[in-house]
């Protein structure tokens, strides 16, 4: 009998995940608004440093899955080292991105750039191996999706500073509404040390127990991609993983500007970040047993429905300044529609690099992970075109800060930017979850054959 996973592993998996939230939720948040608050970066720009931090991620991506993918176990596997070897440099570097070097507009910008990108270079360092430490800690479903929710919930509790952040940093200009960069550097500090200690503990607690004995079979980049390309599951969700990204940091960035000028009130997306996660939370104790009734395609369809329904009501309704309580009240919806398919991501991904396998005999799991990875990177990309539309909609950084208002017609741009945008995604999703064919059936019976292919391929070796 395979020797379960205890309480602990899942506890360090689910650690390393929120060690990788505490910087990115800061990140995805409240970079923009450092930027062009308290650096002085146009939207323009801002956008411009994001996305080229995104077209070198389509380098460095695929790189180190190939190159995590070739490396031997050694004594602490072949996953878990990496844990530690990027993720106390990724929490250096964390801090420096938020330290303002002074000197003129440009060196300003140039900095800013050049920490942007070594940040996503070591997150990556990290991503890629963490995601492909679930493929080898179990090969049982249950464990997996026990694993996948761990990670969500751990990731979940990682957002803990973008949620209290509105109270701590949001406290500088005439009205108190603007960010404080002093009390923000203190606190990016502050974060990076926890990373250092949650990173160390995940990997303590982890452990790998799938080890593969056989030779591998030396494939080339073009294989596996052209591979990858010609699989729907696979091309499928990797899209819903790159879209879903994309909504909840594009959510992130432009309520961030929303609640600060729109209503008036930052403190107030505390209590929105707060209360939208709690449906996600209410699902953990189910989410086993509704995936072995329903299935996770099935149920995340009915799901996603009331997603693209709440936040087209959200954008349709145009809720005024003074409705700061029905924004809430619908973002309640929008998130408990969406918060199954967050919560088995990861689960998901696992399952099409099984499928994968199942259609090509080939067991790639950090390069296909690496892909998958890369996907969610062009999310991130497409996120990155928020700071853009905010100040398509007219935003004026120069007046952060000074009590004057960006005017009504950039504050309903600001709104309909911060509300149509989500939609589109949302639906995106919908659509794609359709034609992705991994549904509760054809699952079951790829895992079963899987698991005979694989006992018989040991019985020979035997």
């Amino acid at each position: 009998m395979k020797e379960k996973l205890s309480a602990k592993n899942f506890a360090g998996y689910g650690m390393c995940d929120f060690a990788n939230g505490l910087a990115f939720c800061v990140m995805s948040s409240y970079l923009s608004v450092y930027c062009s608050d308290i650096l002085g970066i146009s939207g323009a720009c801002i956008t411009a440093i994001m996305l080229a931090a995104r077209i070198w991620d389509g380098i460095n991506d695929p790189i180190m899955g190939f190159l995590v993918q070739g490396k031997r176990p050694g004594r602490n596997g072949k996953y878990r080292p990496f844990l530690l070897w990027g993720g106390i440099p990724l929490a250096v570097v964390s801090v420096l991105v938020f330290l303002n070097p002074g000197g003129g507009l440009a060196f300003r910008t140039v900095w800013v750039a050049a920490m942007y990108i070594c940040y996503g270079m070591l997150y990556t360092v990290v991503l890629v191996p963490y995601g492909s430490l679930a493929s080898v800690m179990t090969t049982d479903q249950s464990e997996r999706s026990i694993l996948s929710m761990c990670r969500s919930v751990g990731g979940g509790l990682g957002n803990l500073p973008a949620l209290i952040f509105p109270i701590l940093v949001m406290t500088a200009g005439a009205d108190g509404n603007q960010m404080d960069a002093h009390r923000l550097f203190i606190a990016m500090i502050i974060i990076a040390a926890a990373m250092i200690v949650f990173y160390f503990l995940g990997f303590k607690l982890t452990t790998e127990r799938v080890v593969v004995t056989e030779e591998r079979e030396k494939v080339s980049v073009r294989t596996t991609v052209r591979g990858v390309l010609k699989n729907r599951a696979f091309v499928s969700m990797s899209l819903i993983g790159c879209l879903l990204i994309a909504a909840q940091m594009y959510t992130s960035t432009v309520n961030l500007y929303l609640f600060k000028d729109y209503f008036q009130n930052s403190a107030m997306n505390t209590v929105y970040m707060l209360i939208t996660y709690l449906p996600m939370l209410l699902m953990i104790p189910f989410a086993n047993r509704i995936i072995k009734k329903i299935g996770k395609k099935e149920f995340s369809l009915g799901c996603l429905a009331v997603s693209v329904v709440a936040s087209f009501l959200t954008y349709v309704l145009h809720l005024g300044t003074g409705n700061v309580y029905g924004f809430i009240l619908l973002a309640v919806f929008i998130n408990a529609g969406v918060g199954f398919i967050t919560l088995e991501i990861w689960s998901m991904a696992a399952d099409i690099i099984d499928h994968n396998e199942w259609k090509t005999g080939r067991r790639e799991e950090a390069a296909d992970y690496a892909i998958f990875t890369f996907m969610r990177k062009i999310g991130q990309a497409l996120a990155a075109l928020a700071p853009w539309f905010v100040t398509l909609a007219g935003y004026d950084s120069s007046l952060a800060g000074s009590g004057v208002s960006q005017g009504e017609g950039v504050l309903n741009g600001m709104y309909n930017v911060a509300t149509l945008v989500p939609f589109i995604l949302y639906l995106a999703i919908f659509l794609l979850l359709i034609i992705y064919p991994l549904n509760k059936k054809t699952t079951e019976q790829m895992h079963r054959e899987l698991a005979q292919a694989r006992a018989a391929y040991h019985t020979e070796k035997v």
